[in-house]
């Protein structure tokens, strides 16, 4: 029952390169290789020195994970690269999302050890249908039943999707090896995380933690100012402003970020955190809990699916499977 709690605390311990004497290192790598983030405890603890602490054969893994991950992204960024140069052939400047930033921003020669499933670029709207003929030039054949596009040799997905404004700042526009990108501020790229996996994805209901994203919050934090109260201003909807905080609570919790200290003044937001870290902590005691989040998730978003009258039984309880079971990469 406590094995995935001590396993979490073992790996964020890892995380802050402190590593914890009496881990069960292969609980902490089944849960890193989970979460997507083993290449980043090895970098976090070779950065913090405390590399040399760990067995010799769990340090031989995490190496061997975190330079193939290195290669991957040195891939990536090459492909990433390419993709720019047609678009700003074309005149086209796109926007740069998720992991595709530090990507791009990496010095030549190093990439981030952030595990990066895929490429997301932004592209005005009237610019879109450009953009998609200019990626198909270069052999991109589009996924069925997703934004994404692939192509044989690559080491991921590319997703282009319309850029949408938000009421915080605009992105800056960057140029780097002759290619011209635009950035969106740190407190844009935060809001994107949050939104997408707190509401996008359900996970203030379901009670799910995105850990890497999470990692991703504390980074971005660290390396750049995030102002997490014109943050919440930003969001006027109460339901979302209660995602958020909840989401800072967490960061605050896990990583030790600073955040508002009104972030914890709603009941509800405090539930919320509650159940999210004790179902992370105790999965099995926690799976009514979870059951309940999922049941609710998945009953409001069927009851808005685009067609659902048409679906027939079989294709109903699918649709009902996947959304209650998919588990992905959360705690």
């Amino acid at each position: 029952m406590m094995r995935r709690g001590n396993a979490l605390e073992a790996l964020i311990a890892g995380l802050r390169g402190c590593p914890t004497d009496r881990a069960d290192w292969q609980a902490v790598i089944a849960l890193a290789n989970h979460t997507l983030l083993t290449p980043d405890l090895f970098s976090s603890l070779a950065r913090a020195g405390q590399i040399h602490r760990l067995p010799q054969e769990v340090r031989e893994y995490l190496e061997f994970v975190h330079d193939c991950n290195r290669e991957r992204n040195l891939r990536l960024r090459t492909q990433l690269s390419e993709a720019v140069a047609a678009l700003n052939r074309r005149d086209i400047v796109p926007v740069l999302l998720k992991g595709a930033v530090p990507l791009f921003l990496s010095p030549a020669g190093q990439v981030p050890s952030r595990m990066t499933s895929d490429l997301d670029l932004a592209v005005a709207p009237a610019e879109e249908a450009a953009a998609q003929a200019c990626l198909e030039e270069l052999g991109y054949v589009q996924v069925p039943g997703s934004r994404g596009a692939t192509r044989q040799q690559d080491a991921g997905m590319l997703e282009l999707r319309p850029s949408r404004p938000n009421h915080l700042e605009r992105p800056s526009p960057v140029q780097r090896d002759g290619l011209r990108v635009e950035i969106p501020p740190a407190q844009s790229r935060a809001l994107h995380w949050i939104v997408h996996d707190l509401l996008k994805e359900g996970d203030y209901w379901r009670g799910r933690i995105d850990l890497r994203h999470l990692h991703d919050l504390a980074r971005l934090a660290e390396s750049d100012h995030v102002d997490w109260t014109a943050l919440q201003t930003s969001v006027s909807d109460q339901s979302a402003r209660n995602a958020l905080d909840t989401q800072l609570l967490a960061l605050h919790h896990f990583f030790g970020t600073g955040i508002p200290a009104k972030c914890a003044q709603r009941p509800m937001v405090r539930f919320q955190h509650w159940r999210r870290i004790f179902t992370a902590t105790h999965p099995i005691i926690g799976a009514p809990l979870r059951l309940a989040g999922n049941l609710a998730w998945g009953t409001w978003r069927l009851s808005r699916a685009d067609g659902l009258a048409r679906l027939g039984p079989f294709d109903l309880a699918r649709r009902i499977a996947r959304t209650l079971l998919e588990a992905r990469t959360k705690i």
